[in-house]
């Protein structure tokens, strides 16, 4: 439903009661309108309307508070290169010891790692019994690497939008964030589902005997990106000054440390990949061994006996990922777009979407004067197959654009009814999509609101595209999914794959 259509109705439960009674008499009408078309009372038909579409670039899309962070490099010959890093804050451990302890006493670093569990699903066990996963949501060629470097974040994630402290900040995807100049980590990557161990050595006082060495899982045994850091400066960041009142507090400590930037960078011209990651679990853990001392009366070997003075333990402080976490999403469209300027490009997170205006001119107000009951309205975008796109969207999203809102069809009938979903050919390949808009069709032209046609939004579909209520119409502009297609506009050049909007009614003759 478009904003302007609940705007003649004093409430939208009334609105919305008036819509299903008006669908059901519809339908009656219509179901009579069957038994009488042999007596030549009604006849059916198809009107075919013309269109005219645009392209329009999204400068950028809010990266913060989402539930999916994009992490890569992804070079495509028809949108151009995206290249994703991530941006996180860090929360003071506030499990196990307390941070407050310290270290103790004759400690070693043992490792540092990062860890990022990927979104994976898990397959038949390997022939030795191991576990077997598949990773979700990556995009583009994975056996292709792209580089991946971790800095220390010198910009500060503010909770409060500093313009106006009532309100959440929101950290757009164009946002620049400052980095330090030393690396705590830098090698290639690829995403590796089999990644499921760390293996770390544990060290005496002297940082360099190993006495023992252990085998680290997660407790549900998934894959994870594991990004070991320089053992060195995280011993002068957080063991060093560990007792400093930096670490009083959280509000200390993000003040003193403000985050880790997750870099990725291209290696060469070859097209490597891009990962979806939830972050919810992503942590920076420090491992670290340090001797038993007198004022330890603690089970600190975990065989539920007291350390003895002297004796070698194990220790760790996870740091995981803050609330406050953004995405970097830096484009480059120098080769994008080699398809034709009678195409339509469609990405998301920060990519493209495409306008259809439909009934305009006087083609709305003759409409309106017709004795019609609408049948069916529809609208077909078909895909341009000689494009080299090879990550098409499986679903489009649309929407009204000149008011930013769902079209009515999104709360009457859901988004099932409304499609949008990708139709392939016989062979397998991306074909069209078709978009079922039969009521918002509808009540456009039973309304007597002066309009010079209405504008279309067509978008990569993003879950939080969809209504939560009846009263959640605005469209957000949160977008991380990275598919893009090109799809066919309005022009002649195109033939029967030009954009298509019909209209199935029924009229009764005179």
């Amino acid at each position: 439903m478009t904003t302007k259509v609940v705007r003649n109705f004093k409430s939208f439960g009334l609105f919305a009661l008036l819509v299903l009674t008006i669908t059901s008499c519809e339908k009656e009408i219509e179901s009579i309108g069957v038994n009488l078309v042999d007596n030549n009372v009604f006849s059916k038909d198809i009107y075919s309307s013309v269109v005219s579409t645009e392209n329009i670039n999204i400068d950028r899309v809010p990266t913060n508070g989402i539930s999916q962070y994009l992490l890569g490099v992804y070079n495509d010959n028809e949108f151009g290169k995206l290249k994703a890093s991530i941006i996180t804050q860090l929360n003071i451990p506030t499990t196990g010891e307390a941070y407050a302890n310290g270290y103790g006493t004759n400690t070693s670093i043992d490792y540092v790692l990062i860890n990022i569990p990927y979104q994976s699903t898990k397959k038949e066990n390997y022939s030795d019994g191991k576990p077997k996963f598949s990773i979700d949501s990556v995009f583009g060629n994975p056996e292709t690497e792209f580089k991946l470097s971790v800095y220390e974040l010198k910009t500060f994630l503010n909770s409060l939008d500093p313009n106006d402290p009532s309100k959440t900040a929101v950290y757009y995807s164009d946002k620049v964030f400052q980095k330090g100049d030393t690396e705590f980590y830098s090698g290639n990557f690829k995403v590796n589902p089999d990644d499921t161990v760390a293996y770390i050595n544990r060290f005496l006082a002297d940082g360099i005997t190993v006495y023992d060495k252990d085998t680290i899982k997660e407790s549900d045994k998934k894959p994870s990106i594991k990004l070991p850091l320089n053992k060195n400066i995280i011993k002068q960041l957080f063991v060093d000054n560990a007792s400093n009142s930096a670490f009083s507090s959280q509000d200390n400590f993000i003040h003193y440390f403000r985050g880790l930037y997750i870099e990725a960078s291209e290696i060469g011209a070859n097209n490597s990949h891009l990962v979806s990651l939830n972050m919810g679990n992503a942590k920076m853990t420090i491992y670290y061994s340090k001797d038993v001392d007198e004022s330890d009366d603690q089970d600190l070997n975990g065989n539920g006996t007291k350390g003895e003075k002297g004796v070698r333990t194990k220790h760790s402080y996870a740091f995981s990922f803050g609330s406050l976490k953004s995405n970097y999403l830096e484009r480059n469209y120098a080769v994008s777009k080699q398809s034709g300027a009678d195409r339509l490009y469609v990405q998301g997170a920060a990519g493209s979407l495409a306008t259809i205006k439909i009934l305009e001119g006087e083609d709305l107000t003759n409409l309106r004067s017709k004795n019609w009951l609408i049948n069916d309205a529809s609208l077909t975008l078909f895909v341009d197959q000689n494009a080299s796109s090879n990550i098409v969207p499986e679903q489009l999203f649309i929407y009204n654009y000149d008011d930013n809102s769902q079209i009515l069809d999104m709360i009457t009938e859901g988004p099932t009814k409304v499609n949008g979903f990708l139709v392939r050919d016989e062979e397998g390949k991306p074909y069209k999509y078709v978009f079922k808009i039969t009521d918002y069709i509808s009540e456009l032209l039973k309304s007597s609101e002066t309009k010079d046609g209405v504008t279309l939004g067509i978008k990569v579909y993003n879950p939080t595209d969809l209504p939560t209520a009846v009263t959640d119409l605005k469209i957000k502009d949160v977008s991380w999914s990275p598919k893009g297609v090109v799809l066919y506009n309005h022009s002649s050049a195109a033939g029967g794959k030009k954009v298509k909007f019909e209209i199935s009614y029924t009229e009764l003759n005179n």
